[in-house]
């Protein structure tokens, strides 16, 4: 293990340094357990603060589905604090007095808020964040508006084809894993939210031990730990929250199916496959794979399919989840196939794919990876969004190992992976269906 920078082993014994990789190093605030992870980027005068909660829709109890969500759009309400000096929101007076980038996003492992502004006002972005770490009311008169916008930002994406049949492959794809609904969850339980949930839900996970706190930018690390000692020292942890339990999903046994049948003109095929967590090798092979078949004019869907005129799109989804997931294809169909025939064209092309045409191809795919991979670390902002989803999968220190994972997928590999895919006990495949 790295040992402390000095000036923060001397001034600022209220922190544990816990390892420093590469050019970021971790901490922790003794007096709550709150992590701190701190990257020095000089000479830019923007600094971004991104606090992740390890907390998602995988936390949920069932009857509670997409509470995660809802409680995100509640910290964008007023705290105890702003309504003590007669203002509302501290983050939405922030936005519109400095200009500060700020949003937050739910998901299935954790849970994000960050800000990003100019390096004289930390102080005031972290204060605001600590506020609404304990401070956030959660009365019906904040609460039952927001419950009927959630509700319509869920019918808005229920009319889409893809997503109507995302929610149904995740419930069937998944018989005991809670990545068995999507982040928004159903409508129903979004119906039934109280705010009684929701205090109990956010009193429970809403701690400092349960949040890695990043300062990212042109700051001196004396004064970002200054700084967040001061707003966050004070804060009560919860010693149960870590306590996060371990779900074995049942072994899949054969192919699942799922159907929606619904008004209207649009027809879809989407493949479901079950594939290895983030960060693992096995993430990065699925990735890879996907963007042989699908990405851009050459891939080999694109040109089997669509160039032939038997696909309108091909699509895919993939998200890094710390446990197994589901990654998906999506193929939207024209007036000259159905359904059954381009499952089983796809699987057709699958079961073809030759080693050459991987060695052909397989180098490009890296290199486009590798490359958008580093274009994406180029700002305060991007590096924290990315380092949010590694400190959600159990080991923020992987993300100076992707470029070396990427590079190491070989053609075997991928030939392997593509065969764990597409195998009947990884698939679940839906049918979108219009009368």
């Amino acid at each position: 293990m790295s040992k402390p920078p000095k000036t923060v082993s001397t001034l600022f014994k209220k922190f544990k340094h816990l390892k420093t990789v590469a050019d970021i190093e971790e901490y922790e605030l003794v007096s709550n357990g709150l992590r701190v992870l701190y990257k020095y980027i000089p000479d830019t005068k923007v600094v971004t603060t991104n606090i992740t909660y390890l907390v998602g829709a995988r936390d949920e109890a069932p009857g509670e589905t997409g509470i995660a969500h809802m409680l995100e759009h509640m910290l964008f309400k007023p705290t105890k604090t702003d309504l003590k000096n007669k203002h509302d929101s501290g983050a939405m007076k922030f936005e519109r007095e400095v200009g500060v980038v700020l949003n937050a996003n739910t998901w299935k492992d954790r849970t994000t808020y960050y800000f990003s502004y100019g390096s004289e006002h930390l102080s005031r972005a972290l204060k605001i964040e600590a506020e609404r770490m304990r401070e956030v009311i959660l009365s019906d008169k904040e609460f039952l508006p927001e419950r009927t916008n959630v509700l319509s930002e869920f019918d808005m994406y229920n009319g889409d084809p893809h997503f109507a049949l995302s929610v149904d492959l995740c419930a069937t794809a998944f018989h005991s894993h809670p990545y068995g609904h999507e982040t928004i969850g159903f409508r129903n339980d979004i119906s039934a939210y109280t705010t009684e949930k929701l205090e109990r839900f956010y009193n429970h996970f809403y701690r400092p031990n349960n949040a890695t706190l990043m300062v990212v930018g042109d700051v001196k690390r004396e004064e970002a730990l200054l700084q967040i000692e001061t707003f966050f020292g004070p804060l009560q942890p919860e010693p149960g929250v870590n306590i996060r339990p371990v779900i074995v999903e049942p072994a899949q046994e054969g192919i699942r199916r799922v159907e929606i049948v619904r008004p209207g003109t649009v027809n879809v095929v989407a493949f479901a496959m079950k594939h290895p967590g983030f960060p693992s090798q096995g993430w990065y092979e699925t990735m890879a794979t996907l963007k042989l078949l699908t990405d851009g004019p050459d891939s080999l869907l694109q040109t089997k399919l669509v160039d032939t005129g038997l696909a309108s799109a091909v699509t895919t989804s993939q998200e890094p989840t710390k446990d197994t997931n589901i990654a998906t294809i999506f193929v939207t169909l024209t007036t000259k196939s159905t359904h059954a025939n381009i499952e089983a064209l796809v699987r057709k092309i699958i079961s073809e794919v030759s080693d050459d045409y991987l060695k052909k191809h397989l180098p490009t795919i890296k290199t486009r990876i590798i490359s958008d991979e580093l274009f994406s670390r180029d700002s305060s902002l991007d590096i924290a969004a990315e380092l949010t989803e590694y400190v959600a999968a159990g080991d923020w220190s992987d993300y100076f190992k992707t470029e070396e994972k990427l590079k190491a997928l070989t053609v075997k590999q991928t030939k392997s992976r593509l065969g764990e895919l597409f195998k009947d006990s990884s698939l679940t495949i839906g049918n979108y269906k219009s009368v």
